[in-house]
């Protein structure tokens, strides 16, 4: 547990500082050194996380899943796997049916949120396809780490937490990792952070949240990066 308390706490602490000295303010004018250094260390945690466990004799299976998900006595098999993808499409479709109603309020604050990581987004065909990768390194990776790493480790503290405190924490944290995006992406990820939990619990089943994320963020595969051509849209 003190192991996991201290992976745990580095990130938390460590990915704000990371982000803010070697990604925000670093000079990466080849992308391909950036999307490394979030590529890499992403895998380096995750894999330290399965060593763990594996070292303390616990299951890494046991972690794509939820024992008792709250749609466990509703479904089973298929038909939790088709509730879990419809509650994953049910979030994606919410999320532009209210940013569509509230396009002109909020169009300053989504152009916002897309330059506070237009750093970061890719220009070139090279660039975009490794984007493609760090997509997919963000969905395995953190939602290995924040949520499933996570929630194991608030659920066998020795004092007990409400599920309802335990997704505000886990979701705070999760978006105190993304500072660099500045306090409306703290906001942002936090609130995402929150939806992909709470279907984690509702389903029990981790890929659903993985394949969600990386949609999520391969979105920017296909994003225009300059600011003369971006178009804010729902």
């Amino acid at each position: 547990m003190i192991i996991l308390t201290v992976l745990l706490l580095a990130i938390v602490i460590g990915y704000p500082i990371w982000d803010h000295y070697f990604m925000k303010k670093g000079d990466f004018s080849n992308k391909n050194k950036m999307y490394a250094l979030i590529i890499v260390p992403q895998w380096v945690l995750t894999g330290m996380f399965f060593i763990y466990y594996l070292a303390a004799g616990r299951s890494i299976t046991a972690l794509f899943v939820v024992e008792n998900p709250v749609l466990a006595s509703q479904m089973d098999g298929l038909k939790r796997m088709g509730m879990g993808v419809l509650s994953a499409l049910a979030f994606i479709v919410l999320i532009f049916l209210v940013a569509k109603k509230l396009k002109q309020k909020f169009s300053t604050f989504f152009s916002d949120q897309l330059d506070s990581v237009r750093f970061m987004l890719p220009t070139t065909v090279g660039e975009r396809l490794l984007f493609a990768l760090v997509a997919l390194t963000a969905g395995f990776c953190e939602e290995v780490i924040f949520r499933a790493v996570m929630l194991d480790y608030f659920q066998d503290l020795p004092w007990h937490l409400s599920i309802t405190a335990i997704i505000i924490i886990m979701s705070v944290f999760f978006g105190i990792v993304h500072l660099y995006q500045g306090v409306k992406g703290v906001i942002g990820t936090a609130y995402i952070g929150a939806g992909l939990l709470f279907i984690f619990l509702i389903t029990g089943n981790l890929w659903i949240c993985i394949l969600l994320h990386f949609l999520i963020d391969v979105k920017f595969v296909f994003t225009r990066n300059s600011k003369k051509e971006t178009i804010v849209t729902a």
